[in-house]
């Protein structure tokens, strides 16, 4: 009789069960200023969900230009443990479409060029470790990556 009693409290949680899965995408665009992922993922249930993009380290290789147009070297600035804004969705019909992003951390000229005058130009941007989460309560119910891209 115990046995038949806990199956019976365990029919509720099947039947409410999610299998959350990625309908379109993730699409990533890699530019100099951001990193952006997009796409539809289903299964979700009616909990609000987390969307955020994360990185293990992000590479910004530039240079220095001065207002007579000369370059001086500039060196590669790295960020670690990057993470992105949050988009909170709340699902209808179990799904949810999102659009998040990861920008690129650019040096000010103060920081980095001879003079705080000088315009900081963004040659490429390396973004290390992606990974796209989808999260609900604060526990990840899908992820993709880690990714590594350029632009």
């Amino acid at each position: 009789m115990l046995v038949v009693a806990c199956a019976a409290l365990a029919l509720p949680a099947l039947a409410f069960g999610q299998n959350p899965h990625f309908v379109r995408g993730p699409d990533y665009t890699a530019t100099t200023s951001e990193l952006t992922a997009t796409g539809k993922a289903a299964g979700l249930g009616t909990d609000v969900t987390s969307a955020f993009l994360t990185a293990d380290q992000v590479d910004v290789s530039f240079r220095c230009r001065n207002h007579g147009q000369n370059f001086a070297p500039g060196h590669p600035a790295s960020s670690t443990n990057v993470e992105g804004p949050t988009q909170q969705i709340t699902p209808r019909n179990g799904a949810i479409t999102f659009n998040v992003s990861l920008p690129a951390s650019v040096p000010s000229a103060e920081d980095v060029c001879p003079s705080k005058q000088w315009d900081v130009i963004v040659e490429s941007v390396d973004y290390i470790g992606v990974t796209l989460h989808l999260q609900q309560n604060g526990t990840d119910v899908l992820t993709d990556g880690p990714n590594d891209f350029s632009a």
